[in-house]
């Protein structure tokens, strides 16, 4: 999920307040497909809680970002950029090491 998408998740769990959102309605808002959706909702618990194992849900208050949009952007803020530098750390080391071993013919 791209920051943009997860900024619409986010933002459009959050309207419907305490009573929560549920996958469906949350599809059609967002134009996500379900199953996606789903899949984002359940990996984030810190972000999100189920309502009563039904498939609603709705911004988790009691977790890490206590329910604020804003600390939960910044976080996938974040996590995004370690990704990025962490993909490039990452092809540094194969380009250094293919050169070591074509220096070393």
């Amino acid at each position: 999920m791209d920051f943009n998408q997860t900024k619409q998740i986010l933002e459009t769990v959050a309207s419907h307040g305490k009573s929560g959102c549920g996958i469906i309605t949350l599809a059609n808002q967002t134009n996500i497909s379900q199953s996606q959706l789903r899949e984002f909702l359940d990996s984030n618990n810190d972000f999100f809680c189920k309502l009563n194992n039904k498939s609603t849900y709705t911004l988790n208050a009691f977790g890490k970002y206590k329910g604020s949009v804003e600390a939960m952007l910044q976080s996938v803020s974040e996590r995004n950029e370690k990704t990025k530098l962490n993909q490039l750390i990452l092809v540094a080391c194969v380009a250094f090491v293919f050169g070591f071993i074509i220096g070393g013919i």
